[in-house]
């Protein structure tokens, strides 16, 4: 194992970072190695400082529908703290070395069939001296990671067995191998691996690397160059190994898969977020959050009675007078993360719709943990353009995003639902815990944001257009392509909808616009896209960090002039720097195979993948104003 909680950790990362970024399962590079970011059973809290729970009751009743599971909770990561004195308090997460073969830096230039490689050893760490490599003449060179090891659909991560691989499976040699390379880039064709036994390399020759990435031709009999999948997890220490399961019935193994350590197929993890909305029941629980261990023994809402009655404290009983045993017994439970079968909850961006369309007194409460201070702005002063779409502006001064993750995906990434739920494309989640999780890491960011609610009566009549009906066709075929193409259907994975498409565009040129004003950067607005005809329509951008960092009210201070921002936008958007390639591409082009954009491109739409709930997807610049190739699809087709 690379890290004890009791020493001076190796390396340091944030909060969010190891939910979205370095979360369990992850390959991370330190100063002196390579390691897997640990899973749950790795985690650990100091003595004095107990896990810290987040409160979030209409998340944690998604996850544990999600996951089937009857009782669940939230805990942000371990901290490694220095308490009074300077004395440590330690709480961190012990991640294991990996991967465990190694390149030496020592550098040789080897001739093959007339051309130059660079040629430096390839080496187990059971052959290392200090975590050096000795050579020949005893002389010690320094090592670095091997930057390629093997994967499977299931999230499985190991070592190739490199051995096996450059002698075909069919020696057992121990002679040093060595890595040759033409070029400094990940061309697998100018990559070979080498045995420097001269018998191994007369009888087998060099393998290129290229190999590795071949795919099978359909015989069961065929053994990919990788071998099949062991079910290896290292990120869950030794004990972590299971079968690897293809889902094709028969009991067997993926073929492992070639993967680059820095390459972006690597991690996905599988996020969900609520931004929590007030409710008359905060102030209870925020209450039972504070001093959650004394409600410990409280089983039931007669013994709830009794001890309020008779031992309660003072500082706990004076807050909860007036309140009913039931309500209180009832928040109680959910901060446990309730019992037995979940129910089935209502989408998670269909509830926070409800709230932000709804009355505005129901957003006014600035305390407790929903943390929600929302005021209406007035729209008299607004030009009419901006009045014939545009209906509802919320000045959001505070909000909290709550985050949690389930798990998460190598090589694909988990798609989710426009209501947020997530979808299952056949992607297996890795589990980040031994056992049935009872418990999650999450992390709740503090931030501000400006809330658009959008007329629905305008929105239908643009979809009812003869120009927005003939472009939107041209997405609605794109997108059952790429269902086909992913072996799905429309009852299952559902088209976004042309209101969809054309707020999340409005979106992402809203965030582009106002980072150039706000003091925030791009990457630090978000967005939440809400698009369901039953409810209303709505674009809520806002901002997210620990500590204060996110709420320094440069996002609301520009909800004031919001027409203004959102003319500069579309001025801006009219024309892109790509332009006219980027105007005239079309959804349903086999050829280019973009099925999720139409005039959108990195000049125009295209933003941080951490500020987009889509991963850039579902886009299009025509169906918010006019382009150079689509004139009559625009939401915006003038500001006359």
């Amino acid at each position: 194992m690379a890290r004890q909680p009791s020493v001076r950790p190796q390396g340091e990362v944030r909060h969010s970072q190891l939910i979205t970024t370095y979360g369990p399962g992850a390959m991370v590079d330190l100063p002196d190695c390579s390691i897997v970011i640990g899973g749950l059973n790795f985690w650990f809290y100091g003595p004095e400082q107990p896990p810290e729970e987040i409160d979030e009751p209409r998340l944690i009743a998604k996850l544990r529908q999600s996951l089937n599971v009857g009782s669940l909770r939230l805990r942000k990561p371990p901290i490694h703290d220095v308490g009074p004195g300077g004395q440590s308090r330690p709480g961190g997460i012990r991640s294991p070395e990996f991967p465990n073969w190694f390149v030496a830096q020592l550098d040789k230039t080897e001739i093959f069939a007339d051309k130059s490689y660079r040629s430096r050893p390839l080496v187990e760490a059971d052959r290392l001296d200090k975590r050096k490599y000795v050579d020949a003449d005893r002389k010690a060179h320094s090592v670095v990671p091997v930057r390629f090891v093997q994967s499977c659909p299931n999230g499985h991560l190991s070592d190739i067995d490199w051995r096996e691989f450059v002698n075909r499976g069919k020696t057992t040699c121990r002679a040093t191998l060595w890595l040759d390379e033409a070029g400094a880039g990940n061309d697998f064709t100018e990559i070979f691996v080498r045995c420097s036994n001269p018998d191994c390399l007369e009888k087998w020759g060099r393998r290129q690397l290229s190999e590795a990435k071949q795919k099978l031709k359909g015989d069961e009999d065929e053994r990919p160059a990788l071998r099949f999948c062991q079910g290896h997890r290292p990120w869950l220490g030794p004990f972590g190994r299971e079968t690897c399961d293809n889902g094709k019935g028969k009991g067997g193994s993926y073929a492992n898969r070639l993967l680059v350590r820095s390459a972006s197929n690597v991690y996905f993890p599988e996020l969900i977020s609520a931004i929590s909305i007030p409710e008359s029941i905060d102030a209870v629980r925020e209450v039972i959050s504070k001093h959650l261990k004394i409600f410990e023994k409280i089983t039931s809402v007669a013994k709830l009675k009794d001890w309020l009655e008779d031992y309660a404290p003072d500082h706990i009983k004076e807050p909860l007078a007036g309140e009913t045993p039931d309500l209180i017994f009832q928040a109680l439970e959910s901060i446990r993360g309730g019992a037995g079968v979940p129910e089935k909850t209502e989408a998670l961006k269909r509830q926070e719709l409800w709230a932000l369309v709804g009355p505005i007194e129901g957003l006014q409460r600035g305390k407790g943990s929903s943390r929600f201070e929302a005021k209406l702005l007035d729209l008299a002063g607004k030009p009419t353009w901006f009045h014939q779409r545009i209906n509802r502006v919320l000045k959001v001064h505070q909000l909290r995003e709550v985050m949690a993750q389930l798990g998460f995906t190598r090589l694909e990434p988990v798609v989710s639902q426009i209501d947020g739920d997530p979808l299952d494309l056949g992607v297996k989640r890795a589990q980040i815990d031994l056992k049935e999780a009872t418990w999650l890491p999450a992390v709740e960011n503090l931030g501000e944001g400006i809330f658009l609610g959008f007329d629905r009566g305008a929105i239908r009549e643009w979809c009812k257009s003869d120009g927005a009906v003939q472009h939107l066709s041209k997405h609605r075929d794109a997108f059952q392509t790429w269902n086909k193409e992913h072996g799905l259907t429309e009852e299952k994975f559902q088209w976004p909808g042309g209101p969809y498409l054309m707020l999340h565009s409005l979106a992402h040129l809203l965030i582009t616009e106002a980072a150039l004003d706000c003091g925030y950067g791009a990457s630090a607005i978000k967005e939440r896209i809400y698009s369901f005809d039953d409810i209303g329509y709505g674009i809520l951008l806002f901002t997210g960090g620990s500590g204060s960092e996110g709420s320094l009210g440069g996002l609301v201070a520009l909800a004031d002039r919001i027409d203004e921002l959102l003319e500069m936008a579309l001025e801006r958007a009219s024309l892109c720097s790509n332009d006219p390639f980027c105007a005239s591409h079309e959804p349903n082009n086999e050829l280019e195979k973009r099925y999720a954009h139409g005039a959108a491109c990195h000049g125009c739409l295209l933003i941080a993948e951490t500020s987009c709930e889509r991963r850039n997807e579902f886009l299009d610049r025509a169906l918010v104003l006019p382009t150079l190739s689509q004139q009559d699809a625009a939401f915006f087709p003038d500001r006359a």
